[in-house]
């Protein structure tokens, strides 16, 4: 059965579909040992479908059945979460922004190559993961990677998470989670039980007293990127 490195663990996959294997073919390894199995079986996607209130297809149910494995046993046994948002690296530190759906985190990632050019790097556009590992909180890239599906198979230190909001100019301030709770919890998988739930809230506090958080109001022209930018530097 094959072995996928994701957020620097080896993941065992046995994809059912073509679509699936296709997508996390770059992500595969030669090694034998693996972290945890993450498959899913045609079963299970049956199910989902079935439960779905929209038209879903197979591999589209797979993608998320696997990728929830995985959320799962991240925030379980390997110190990290699910975080719904756009990161990309810039001068290799790593950069996130999460929004509610239809706010703009992928317009204003794009400003961010736009005014910083070959300094950034797309991790992920849609559904990276948040790792960390020794010391240190890590973004990482995973094969799902949203409609735009732009991404790399990488990971960066984080320096900022900034939660985005409309408005009419661009500011940026420095928030704390627990003004900003609601919608990181929306950009996360909640978690199921009320171990994961406590291990979910140790997890965000101790990962704010090491990245910085924003709140940053941004109308989607490239200044946003500035602004956002000097917010989070080093006072």
């Amino acid at each position: 059965m094959p072995v996928y490195e994701i957020a620097k663990l080896k993941i065992r996959i046995e994809p059912v579909t073509p679509e699936t294997a296709r997508r996390i073919e770059p992500y595969r390894t030669e090694s034998e040992d693996f972290d945890f199995d993450a498959s899913v079986t045609a079963q299970e996607i049956d199910d989902y479908i079935a439960g779905s209130k929209t038209p879903c297809l197979p591999y589209l149910a797979e993608d998320a059945l696997v990728l929830t494995n995985i959320s799962r046993e991240l925030l379980r046994s390997h110190n990290g979460c699910f975080f719904h948002s756009s990161a990309l690296e810039l001068d290799g530190e790593g950069y996130l922004f999460t929004a509610l759906s239809g706010t703009g985190k992928s317009t204003h990632a794009r400003n961010w190559r736009k005014v910083f050019g070959d300094r950034v790097t797309m991790i992920n556009d849609d559904k990276p993961l948040i790792r960390r590992i020794g010391d240190e909180y890590y973004v990482c890239g995973t094969p799902w990677m949203g409609k735009s599906n732009i991404g790399s198979n990488r990971i960066a230190p984080i320096k900022a998470i900034f939660i985005l909001k409309r408005g009419e100019e661009n500011t940026a301030s420095l928030t704390t989670p627990a003004k900003q709770i609601r919608q990181l919890m929306e950009a996360t998988l909640f978690p199921r039980t009320k171990e994961d739930m406590v291990k979910l809230l140790v997890f965000f506090d101790d990962l704010f007293n090491h990245v910085r958080l924003a709140e940053l109001y941004c109308n989607q022209d490239e200044d946003s990127a500035r602004v956002a930018y000097e917010a989070v530097r080093e006072p």
